[in-house]
């Protein structure tokens, strides 16, 4: 059977209080008890110590009167009102008993009557002796005689423990009672403040219910202070907030993506439907068939970008990495370049490199080659014609800085943390129109890193965006080309 955390902790609670409820009654009673005995004992102690003193008189002879414990008291001042008097002879017979007894003889033990043998003053709690147990000190009487010490007589006196066990007889029902009326109040106090104190548990399971896929943008609005309670809601709100900008980004992707996808599929069906019901002549199939290669080709690119991003995340949950060597940064950069200056000159834009010093980093050459093109293709895309994009290549400390600067469209503030997330598109027509799903800056970021290095931007609309890349630089040569030629480890250009 499980049981609920309110009840585990009633129970806990509960359990401890009675424990140590417990704890405290039996110490309570041991300590009284000793408390008692010990009285007792001084007590029972000093009248056989003054008896033993009075019944024996040089040299050695024993001296009992009749009813001597009456005699005692009125004579010498003995108090041996309610105490039990009993006097052995050295052979360990009664030799005399006080009125208290009547006919009755106290038990002594073999114990009681050795260590009186041997001069000791023994204790003990006889149970056998009337209705009540009775406390027994066995005091020996010893005279010295003619220099060795004769054991004369045995005292013992006896206290009834009466008082004691109807003392602890109430206490035992007081505790008893006590004990069972405080469990039960605990219970219901206990039980009282587990519901108060998992009141907001249960309120966070009854909104977390209600939040579901569709219902993704509602909070668990638990007020109260920052305690575990507080720092659990504020963890799930966090939870949620995350899972709400995943299922949005997906949802975004999935209906950019299927646009992207259905506008050449669409565009490949009414070609080929157009060219099935005719008699196309042969430049009108081969223009068909162009029509239709391009309409792949942009299919094949988002597939890709999607296998991308794909790769990069199996990679850093395996704990892969790719296989980096020497790459010169500055020829890829050139060669990128001149695959993407046709387009900027068929736009009408300016697209040159400032500058370009010679700088090898430890990179995989095809993903940094993706991280350049994606780079320079945006700066060309996003820039109306007329404007320009500079490319420049300069070393700072141990890093490589490559800098692409446009004077497009920019970004808007409020866009500027988000660039980089995958799926996400300032502008849903402009990306339209110029191509597109969102993924390339994404996959700049996952290359970037995974090189070891970092990628910024700065931008203001209407005025441009500069992305700043930061290698780290090979580390043999410090990523100096001619330290490497020198040495014959990297005489050529890797694109």
């Amino acid at each position: 059977m499980t049981f609920s955390v309110r009840t585990r902790l009633t129970f806990w609670y509960v359990s401890l209080l009675t424990v140590s409820l417990v704890a405290f009654g039996l110490s309570s009673f041991y300590a009284l008890s000793r408390v008692y005995i010990t009285r007792i004992d001084e007590q029972i102690h000093s009248v056989a110590g003054m008896i033993a003193h009075t019944i024996v008189r040089p040299p050695g002879e024993l001296r009992l009167p009749r009813n001597f414990d009456i005699i005692f008291e009125r004579f010498f001042g003995i108090r041996t009102g309610g105490n039990y008097i009993q006097v052995l002879d050295a052979s360990g017979r009664v030799a005399a008993r006080s009125s208290t007894l009547e006919s009755f003889e106290l038990p002594v033990s073999d114990e009681a009557l050795k260590g009186a043998a041997e001069g000791r003053t023994t204790y003990e709690i006889v149970k056998t002796f009337g209705t009540y147990p009775v406390r027994v000190v066995t005091v020996p009487v010893v005279v010295r005689a003619e220099g060795a010490r004769e054991l004369v007589a045995v005292v013992q006196v006896g206290s009834s423990l009466e008082g004691m066990e109807e003392i602890f007889h109430y206490m035992f029902y007081f505790f008893g009672f006590g004990i069972f009326a405080s469990v039960a109040v605990a219970s219901c106090v206990g039980w009282f403040l587990a519901r108060k104190a998992l009141k907001p548990v249960a309120d966070i399971t009854r909104m977390a219910r209600r939040i579901s896929a569709e219902r993704l943008n509602e909070r668990l609005n638990i007020t109260g202070p920052e305690d575990e309670i507080g720092r659990l809601a504020s963890t799930f709100n966090e939870m949620i907030a995350r899972l709400e900008r995943s299922f949005r980004q997906v949802k975004q992707f999935t209906e950019d993506a299927s646009h992207e996808l259905k506008t050449p599929l669409t565009v490949m069906k009414g070609e080929i439907e157009v060219a099935l019901r005719g008699n196309p002549s042969e430049d009108e199939f081969k223009e068909v068939m162009l029509s239709t290669l391009e309409e792949i080709d942009r299919m094949s690119h988002i597939v890709k970008n999607l296998l991308t991003l794909a790769r990069a995340d199996f990679t850093g949950e395996s704990g892969v990495k790719m296989a980096l060597k020497p790459v010169r940064l500055d020829g890829i950069i050139t060669e990128r370049f001149e695959q993407l200056r046709k387009i900027a000159v068929t736009k009408g834009l300016g697209l040159e490199i400032k500058g370009s010093t010679p700088l090898i980093v430890e990179a995989e050459p095809l993903m940094l080659g993706q991280v350049v093109y994606n780079l320079i293709d945006n700066a060309v895309k996003y820039t109306p014609g007329g404007g320009t994009v500079e490319i420049s290549l300069e070393r700072e400390g141990g890093s490589a800085i490559l800098i692409v600067k446009d004077t497009g469209i920019g970004i808007a503030p409020e866009d500027l943390p988000y660039i980089f997330d995958r799926f996400y598109r300032v502008d849903r027509a402009r990306t339209r129109e110029v191509g597109g799903a969102g993924l390339g800056l994404s996959i700049c970021r996952e290359i970037v890193e995974s090189f070891g290095g970092l990628i910024e931007v700065a931008s203001e609309p209407a005025k441009g965006s500069t992305f700043t890349v930061r290698l780290p630089l090979a580390a043999r040569g410090g990523g100096d080309l001619r330290a490497l030629k020198n040495n014959g480890v990297f005489p050529k250009v890797i694109l």
